[in-house]
C-alpha cells in the first residue's frame, strides 16, 4: 500500500518533468515532491535511512525551484489583497512593478530544463523505493507512524504562536504531510477520509496565503527607502498584514475543529475502522 501511494506521485513526478513547462510545471513537480516527501516520513526499519536521505534530497530539488514558484505566488497575493482586502488594483501593479525591478529581484536560480537531468535521476531513485515498499501494508506499525505525525500536526497547532510566519509556516508543512497521510486511511471509510481530506487542503490553503503574505511583505521591508515612501507601500503592507491576521483566524478555528481528537482516540478509531474492514473480507 505504501509503495503504491508513493509510485502515484513518482508517477505525477515524471510527468511534470518530462512534459511540462512553465509555472504549472513546476508547481506540480513540487506538489508531487511534497507528497512523496509526506509518504517517506512513514518508512520505518531497514529502509529508514535511505527514505530519510531521498527526503533529504526531495527537499533541496524542491527548493531549487523556487524562484519561479515564489513569483507566481507573489502575484497571487498580491490579487488576493485586491479581492479579499479591499487593495486598490492600481496599488498592486505599483508593488509588482517595484518587486520586479531588477535591483528588488532576488538572485536568478536555474530554471526546470537546467535540472531535468538531476531531478529525473531524484526521482527514479524515489521509483524504486516505491517498488521496495510495495508490499508495506496497512497494519499497527504503519498506523503508529501515521499517529506520530498526527500528533506532530496537532500539538504544533495548539501551541502556535499565531503572530509569528515561521511557525505558522512549520504548522502548514505538519498538516500537508497528514493530508497526504490521509491517502492511506481514507480507504477505510472512503466518504468520511475524503471529507477530512478537502478540510485539510482548505487549511493548507489558507495557511499558504498566509505563508506568501509574509514572502511579500519580507520583499516589501528589503526596497530601497526612496520605494519605501511611496504613495502605494504602506497600503500595501497594511492590507497584507490584516489579511494575514484574518487568515490566521480563520485557519486556526479549522485547525481545532479538524484536530479536536486527541492522538489515542485518532488511533483506535482507524483501528476499529482496519478492524471492521478486515472482518468484512
Amino acid at each position: 500500500m505504501l509503495g503504491g501511494v508513493l509510485l502515484l506521485a513518482v508517477e505525477e513526478a515524471g510527468s511534470a518533468l518530462e512534459t511540462g513547462q512553465g509555472d504549472g510545471a513546476v508547481h506540480d513537480l513540487r506538489k508531487a515532491f511534497k507528497r512523496m516527501r509526506a509518504l517517506l516520513r512513514l518508512v520505518r526499519g531497514a529502509h529508514s535511512g535511505d527514505a530519510r536521505r531521498l527526503r533529504e534530497e526531495l527537499g533541496d530539488g524542491a527548493r531549487a525551484l523556487s524562484a519561479s514558484r515564489d513569483q507566481a505566488a507573489q502575484c497571487e497575493a498580491l490579487d488576493d489583497l485586491v479581492a479579499k482586502a479591499g487593495l486598490k488594483p492600481q496599488w498592486r501593479d505599483e508593488a509588482l512593478r517595484a518587486l520586479a525591478a531588477p535591483e528588488a529581484a532576488p538572485a536568478a536560480e536555474p530554471g526546470l530544463d537546467a535540472q531535468r537531468e538531476r531531478l529525473g535521476a531524484l526521482v527514479a531513485s524515489c521509483r524504486a523505493a516505491g517498488a521496495l515498499l510495495g508490499e508495506v501494508r496497512l497494519d499497527r506499525a504503519l498506523l503508529g507512524a501515521i499517529l506520530a505525525d498526527y500528533a506532530r500536526a496537532r500539538g504544533r497547532g495548539r501551541h502556535v504562536d499565531a503572530g509569528d510566519a515561521e511557525e505558522l509556516h512549520e504548522l502548514r508543512k505538519a498538516v500537508i504531510a497528514h493530508r497526504f497521510h490521509m491517502e492511506l486511511l481514507t480507504p477505510l471509510w472512503p466518504v468520511m477520509g475524503r471529507a477530512r481530506e478537502g478540510e485539510l487542503h482548505r487549511l493548507r490553503e489558507k495557511l499558504g496565503k498566509h505563508h506568501d503574505l509574509a514572502a511579500v511583505l519580507l520583499r516589501l521591508a528589503e526596497l530601497p527607502r526612496e520605494v519605501a515612501d511611496s504613495d502605494w507601500h504602506a497600503p500595501v503592507v497594511a492590507a497584507a498584514r490584516a489579511r494575514q491576521e484574518k487568515l490566521t483566524r480563520s485557519a486556526l478555528r479549522l485547525h481545532a475543529r479538524l484536530f479536536a481528537e486527541k492522538p489515542e482516540a485518532f488511533r483506535r478509531r482507524h483501528a476499529a475502522y482496519m478492524k471492521a474492514m478486515s472482518d468484512g473480507e
